[in-house]
């Protein structure tokens, strides 16, 4: 690292052992953690054995490629979660696509609910946790359908995570022509309970319980008697 940035061993050594560096030397380490720039530091040394410029090289486009990955992953949850900043409409805290994704699974392996009923239990389950906190589980934000409310862009949401292996969605014809969508959860997939706090987990039980035997049009009919909270 000294050859790389162009200071002495013993400066590595003490900076290691918390002295404060100079002004330009702490500039030089801020900009070597930023893997573009340290990719350039390292074309720029001289001194260096060439089997490892080719190992750092590898390290270097790893850590680039985590960045490239967490830039997408940020925009796929803007797209389908919206503005990333908490306010009244995502209950006060920040959407979060993982505790989302985590609740659907849930309610998946709890009672295999059909679309309409799991957009309610999503809705319920944030709005409960509201209610007693002052901030949802998700931070998703939630619009009025015909058939009660719903988070926004729900279809496509539901979508990315079957895409993923995060859950299974069995499509069944009714004798109507209709078609139902029913949410399982996968064998290979199970709920991931560190992410939410007791309280919360706490809320998504109480739900699952309270609304274990209710049909989606039961449901439904309960969401449109329910009034508002301001």
């Amino acid at each position: 690292m000294s050859e790389i940035l162009g200071f002495g061993t013993n400066s590595c050594r003490l900076y290691e052992d918390g002295e404060v560096p100079s002004l330009s030397n702490g500039k030089l380490i801020q900009l070597a953690d930023n893997p573009k720039e340290f990719r350039k530091l390292v074309e720029l040394c001289s001194t260096l054995d060439d089997k490892f410029k080719i190992k750092l090289e590898q390290r270097i486009e790893e850590l680039l490629e985590t960045e490239r990955n967490e830039k997408i992953k940020k925009g796929i949850e803007v797209y389908l979660l919206g503005s990333q900043q908490p306010g009244p409409l995502t209950g006060y805290t920040s959407p979060n696509l993982q505790k989302l994704t985590e609740m659907v699974v849930f309610f998946a392996e709890k009672m295999q609910p059909w679309k309409t009923k799991l957009n309610k239990l999503l809705f319920y389950a944030d709005f409960a946790m509201y209610r007693q906190a002052g901030y949802s589980i998700s931070g998703t934000s939630y619009r009025a359908i015909p058939m009660g409310p719903v988070p926004n862009n729900f279809s496509s949401l539901f979508e990315y995570m079957e895409n993923n292996n995060q859950i299974g969605i069995n499509c069944t014809t009714f004798s109507n022509g209709g078609i139902g969508e029913q949410f399982i959860a996968l064998p290979s997939r199970t709920f991931s309970s560190e992410i939410f706090s007791a309280r919360e987990l706490d809320v998504l039980d109480g739900i699952a319980k309270h609304f274990a035997d209710a049909s989606t049009q039961n449901i439904i009919e309960l969401s449109h008697k329910e009034k508002g909270m301001v």
